[in-house]
């Protein structure tokens, strides 16, 4: 793993501090809800979010992610697709579509 990197579990993040962190980015999310309360507890009061993934009719986690987040209160600053490449499924299989998509939050 990459230096300054550490493994975690997004829905346990009791070893990070409130309010700690200036930018939280999540590749292909799966397994846990990107907007979780864990998630947003952690982000400082001006963090970004950055998620990237495939869609929600592909990926559950993904689904309805741009209502979520004004629900909990984050500003949608840029939405666009990028190429899928280098990036695979929870299985290891590549991404089927050329793109998926990137959200930047603000909160």
């Amino acid at each position: 793993m990459a230096e300054g990197v550490y493994p975690g579990n997004a829905n346990d993040l009791s070893n990070i501090a409130t309010g700690s962190q200036n930018k939280i980015i999540m590749d292909n999310p799966f397994g846990y809800y990107p907007l979780n309360d864990e998630v947003l507890r952690v982000l400082n009061k001006e963090g970004t979010i950055i998620i990237r993934g495939s869609d929600g009719k592909v990926n559950k986690y993904m689904r309805n992610l741009e209502s979520i987040a004004e629900d909990k209160g984050l500003q949608l600053i840029d939405k666009r697709q990028i190429s899928s490449a280098g990036y695979s499924q929870s299985n290891g299989k590549p991404i089927v579509s050329q793109n998926i998509n990137e959200y930047i939050f603000k909160k």
